[in-house]
């Protein structure tokens, strides 16, 4: 539990039990599998929500022995799996939900024997039977192994299960942090410097060094990965998680679309017994210590507007409160169970700003006042604020078929949010948000024969993501200090609407275990992206300064910027020479020019994948299959690209009383294009109306922006600003741009993909622990990002001309805007990569006598050329790609995680005597 909480819980939520529905049997059922699967393509990467159980069947000589029956049974919900072991003994039992099972083995002539297991997320675990000669009896001592090995699990990862979930302290009860304490993990810095396109309030994590965008995040097996912002969706709340599983790497085919990592979420679900919960949980900046970064206000100053007089009392409210209920049970025991979650926070908080915003804001608002605007007002509080409520049913239709349906539903409304790096930017620059997300998601697995199992899954999701400016006020930057009014890196609004259709079929014979399958996913995106609308002006300096000759250039009070954009969304024309500057007194934009600046994408993925785990020998599992995926924007965005990925894991265990095991494994992971590259394509970067229809790129040109650069006092920068204020558009004449070119999006973009490799060694070097040392190295390619192709000659290299085309190969080519070479022209391209080699060291120790504990530490360097969805962060040199390689902006050398969980005495009675 967190520092500075209250809370009060009737009983701790059930462990996870997962479970299924139940359709009609017969050859009408089997049909519709095989038509539905038909029509599906390519499994979700990161999809699996079950586990498995395997082992061989031998007597007191180690001899095999054939036809013995294997039945796991979940004594919390009944749930009931049975199998016949092969000619040489071995046994699979696939699509069981987590949680606690107990395995027996029988052979006539032989003992009964049973063994009690815990199976997390995601495992493949080995439980063995050595059956002693003797009579079948009924009644069998139950041998409780509690966590098994792995011996066949060839991925690298690590499972946060719900004891964590419910007892470690997380800022915020973000459950999804708790990623963090997997080695090779952390909180990604891709945008470092910048911003992302599109501010999504979740925790951004970075796997290997590689960028945030190239993640894949997953909830109950299916997607919830915002294609407009390329990371994370809401997720359920603390109290409806039961575990989920961090993924390194993975060489199973299974899993696919992630250059990076995968985290795989479980939510809860009912069992035979009621349980439930009531919580609240406080923090406010009457408990927590104040935070080093909290501001000054100035007008409480001894002299107000003057910081260093003293006297001048901290912005540093904070009020959270977090609260909520669950509760599951049976509705028909042992077949049909239910379990909702409802969970609300009301935050209130200061923003941060920096010094130099507190130091000059008197000089800001005399500024603002001297053109009209309204006065900047730092003591405005922030809002985070959500309700969201989960839902979930499973249910057992007969000895074959298990279903669930499990539905989510999340309203966040976010108030006064900074779009840019908290602290930079005033609060006319900021934006306020709501966030309707849905997601409706039903599982269905099917038991055809012991050896062939199926699992169907369907989704519809559909999120509104509304995230306007609080005014209207042009954008006005003082160069790496801070800024007025919108911010023009970001989307007005989203509207998202995913269908996903799942499927895969897995057939064990003998020692192969062989699965194929497939996935659909159809995404269509809206989104408002009024990019320099009004204007945008740059300054060097806030005022004028004797002893800095740069601020004689261009400074705010002088109104005298040295860089100008402008959009024309009410004027597409160019000819219109003046417009009413009554625009800058809104509270947001006009619906007129969110809705001009509106376009909508369909886009498609999938692909298909077959796999093979063979089980070699007792102590060698092979893992080995390839997979194909793919994805289509419309034609005139970029072309379909297809993407093949063979992988090879191996595990081998060397057994001993320390379970030594071995894996290695090698793959390529294909990625999806990131979509913040291309949504500013349709159409406010590249408009509605070609020119130059030369151009293969979709919308490569537009009609909407005006540009213009200078360096120098007075002249027609200052009297274009004057002339902004005032209403009138500035006089292409005096060098004003327009129509423009800003971006383009190359059509050959190539999709991302990772080369994946590792070696491990595990084993147990105490009894309850289990310690992982892997060595993983990750090669990114055709990563995406932005670059000026317009860039000068350089005269030392006068052979080179100062354009590059769409695919990068260097020499002359017409001009694509009539301007000169100083004019900024962005294209987006496959041209980035990154490598990380890092040491991943992972000790767990399970609950046992009161403690239980884990460690990780990961020693890593990354390294990249500067990929990211930015016009910021382009390279300093287009002509020399080479010089951009350096650390990566998400690069930590060391990295140390340690938890513990101590638990107190389950149970003590109390007596007292009149």
């Amino acid at each position: 539990m967190e520092p500075n909480v209250m809370t009060q819980r009737r009983s701790r939520a059930n462990r996870i039990r997962r479970y299924a529905a139940v359709l009609p049997q017969g050859s009408t059922w089997l049909a519709l599998c095989v038509v539905l699967f038909g029509l599906s393509v390519a499994l979700l990467q990161g999809q699996e929500v079950t586990v498995s159980v395997q082992g061989r069947i031998f007597d007191s000589t180690g001899a095999a022995i054939p036809q013995a029956n294997v039945t796991a049974l979940n004594a919390a919900t009944g749930l009931s799996r049975s199998t016949t072991a092969s000619a040489t003994g071995d046994y699979q039992i696939t699509l069981l939900p987590p949680g606690d099972y107990t395995v027996t083995a029988e052979k006539s002539g032989f003992k009964k024997a049973a063994k009690k297991v815990h199976l997390d997320l995601g495992a493949a675990a080995n439980v063995d039977f050595n059956l002693p000669v003797g009579q079948v009896t009924q009644e069998v001592v139950v041998q409780d192994v509690g966590e098994v090995a792995e011996p066949t699990r060839t991925m690298v990862s690590s499972v946060i299960d719900e004891q964590k979930i419910q007892d470690l302290p997380v800022n915020g009860r973000q459950f999804i942090d708790f990623a963090l304490l997997a080695p090779g993990v952390k909180i990604g810095d891709t945008t470092s410097g910048s911003t992302d396109v599109i501010i999504e309030p979740v925790t951004k994590l970075s796997f290997a060094g590689q960028n945030i965008h190239y993640n894949f995040i997953a909830v109950d097996g299916a997607d919830n990965i915002s294609t407009a912002s390329g990371v994370q969706k809401y997720t359920p709340s603390q109290e409806g998680v039961a575990e989920f599983r961090v993924i390194n790497t993975s060489y199973s085919t299974e899993y696919g679309r992630a250059v990076g990592g995968i985290v795989n979420i479980v939510t809860k679900s009912g069992s035979n017994d009621f349980h439930g919960s009531v919580y609240e949980y406080l923090r406010n900046d009457a408990f927590d210590a104040g935070s080093i970064l909290a501001s000054s206000d100035p007008s409480t100053c001894a002299v107000p507007g003057n910081l260093a007089s003293g006297g001048c009392k901290k912005l540093n409210k904070l009020r959270q409160n977090q609260f909520g209920f669950t509760l599951g049970g049976p509705v028909i025991k042992n077949r049909t169970f239910f379990f909702g979650n409802y969970e609300g926070q009301r935050r209130r908080e200061s923003p941060y700003y920096n010094s130099i915003i507190l130091n000059n804001i008197t000089t800001i608002n005399q500024f603002k006042a001297g053109i009209g605007f309204p006065l900047e007002n730092l003591n405005v509080t922030r809002n985070t604020d959500y309700d969201n409520v989960l839902l979930r049913v499973d249910h057992t239709i007969n000895n074959k078929n298990n279903l669930f349906v499990r539905y989510f539903f999340n309203n966040g409304n976010l108030k006064n949010y900074s779009p840019l790096n908290d602290g930079f930017d005033l609060p006319s620059g900021f934006k306020n948000n709501s966030d309707k997300d849905h997601s409706l998601v039903g599982n269905l697995s099917t038991t055809f024969t012991s050896s062939l199992v199926n699992e169907l899954r369907v989704q519809y999701a559909h999120r509104n993501y509304d995230f306007p400016t609080v005014s209207s006020q042009p954008h006005m930057e003082v160069a790496n200090q801070f800024a007025i009014g919108v911010n023009r890196g970001n989307p007005d609004f989203y509207r998202e609407g995913r269908f996903e259709l799942v499927d895969n079929l897995t057939k064990n014979v003998g020692k192969h275990t062989f699965s194929l399958g497939g996935d659909y996913n159809w995404v269509r995106t809206t989104e408002s992206f009024p990019l320099f609308y009004p204007f945008e002006a740059t300054f060097l300096c806030i005022a004028p300064d004797p002893s800095n000759p740069i601020c004689g250039i261009s400074n705010l009070l002088d109104h005298d910027p040295v860089v100008l954009f402008f959009e024309r969304f009410q004027a597409p024309t160019f000819n219109e020479a003046t417009f009413d500057p009554s625009v800058f007194q809104l509270n947001h934009y006009p619906d007129t020019v969110r809705n001009a600046a509106q376009g909508t994408l369909d886009h498609t993925y999938g692909g298909l994948f077959v796999q093979d785990n063979w089980r070699a020998t007792q102590k060698l599992t092979v893992n080995a299959g390839v997979r194909t995926d793919w994805e289509t924007w419309p034609s005139g965005v970029v072309n379909r690209q297809v993407g093949v990925d063979p992988r090879l894991g191996i595990a081998y265990s060397l057994g001993g009383s320390h379970n030594f095991i071995v894996r290695a494994g090698i793959g390529i992971f294909h990625g999806i294009v990131p979509a913040p590259l291309l949504m500013c394509q349709k159409p406010s970067c590249g408009g509605q109306t070609k020119f130059r229809p030369q151009e293969d790129d979709l919308n490569s040109v537009t009609q909407l922006f005006g540009f213009a650069s200078a360096v120098g006092p007075g002249g027609p920068m200052q009297a274009a600003f004057n002339g902004f204020i005032g209403g009138s558009y500035p006089d292409p004449a005096t060098g004003f741009l327009g129509p423009a070119t800003v971006v383009r999006f190359t059509k050959n973009h190539r999709q991302p993909y990772g080369i994946q490799h590792s070696l491990s060694l595990e084993f147990e070097p105490f009894k309850d622990h289990v310690l992982n040392i892997s060595y993983l190295r990750t090669h990114g390619v055709h990563l995406g990002s932005f670059y000026n192709i317009n860039q000068a000659v350089n005269p030392a290299n006068p052979q080179i001309c100062g354009l590059h085309d769409s695919k990068g190969d260097t020499g002359c080519k017409a001009q694509f805007v009539p301007a000169s070479a100083n004019f900024l022209f962005f294209e987006a391209d496959s041209r980035w990569y990154s490598e990380f080699d890092g040491l991943l060291v992972n000790l767990n120790k399970r609950l046992t006598h009161h403690i239980g504990y884990g460690i990780s530490y990961t020693w890593s360097k990354s390294l990249d050329n500067g990929p990211n969805p930015s016009f910021v962060l382009i390279p300093q040199d287009t002509f020399n790609f080479g010089a951009e390689k350096a650390l990566s902006a998400d690069h930590v050398a060391h990295r140390f995680v340690g938890n513990a969980i101590f638990e107190g005495p389950a149970k003590k009675n109390v007596v007292i005597n009149n």
